[in-house]
């Protein structure tokens, strides 16, 4: 991570630093583990810690796909947000990936919460910016054909 990056996202400027951690240009768009939601959080997003409250019932809503909770920043906050979420429901990608995370789906977003549902062939299929309810869960699921 570049001092610039560092600079801002330690004064909480994560929008800034998603700018600055773009992906190089003709890089191949990621892909991402098949039939999820992935439910992008942060230590210092308060609406997110209610959604790790409700993952019961969202992972219920999401059936056969699996929501992960993917943190977009590091440190013993995030750390202790995510001690409450199974194991098998965390996504923590290094940074490179992160980075090429945020080039390619956090373009239009404003902040946190934010999800992404990702289809079958490991591609983004629909997207809430907000925060997640069981029923979007389900409607995100449905519109991506699963």
């Amino acid at each position: 991570m570049g001092d610039a990056m560092k600079r801002w996202a330690g004064f909480g400027g994560w929008a800034a630093a998603l700018m600055l951690a773009a992906v190089p240009a003709g890089a191949a768009a990621p892909t991402y583990p098949a039939r999820t939601i992935l439910l992008f959080v942060a230590s210092w997003c308060a609406p997110c810690h209610g959604e790790i409250a409700a993952l019961p019932r969202l992972s219920e809503a999401a059936g056969s796909w699996t929501v992960l909770v993917v943190p977009i920043d590091r440190g013993r906050a995030t750390a202790a947000m995510l001690a409450g979420v199974p194991v098998a429901q965390r996504w923590v990608p290094d940074a490179a990936r992160m980075a090429a995370m945020r080039d390619d789906l956090f373009g239009g977003t404003a902040g946190l919460p934010f999800s992404v549902a990702v289809g079958g062939d490991g591609r983004p299929c629909g997207v809430h910016r907000g925060v997640l309810s069981a029923a979007r869960v389900a409607a995100l699921r449905a519109g991506c054909g699963g």
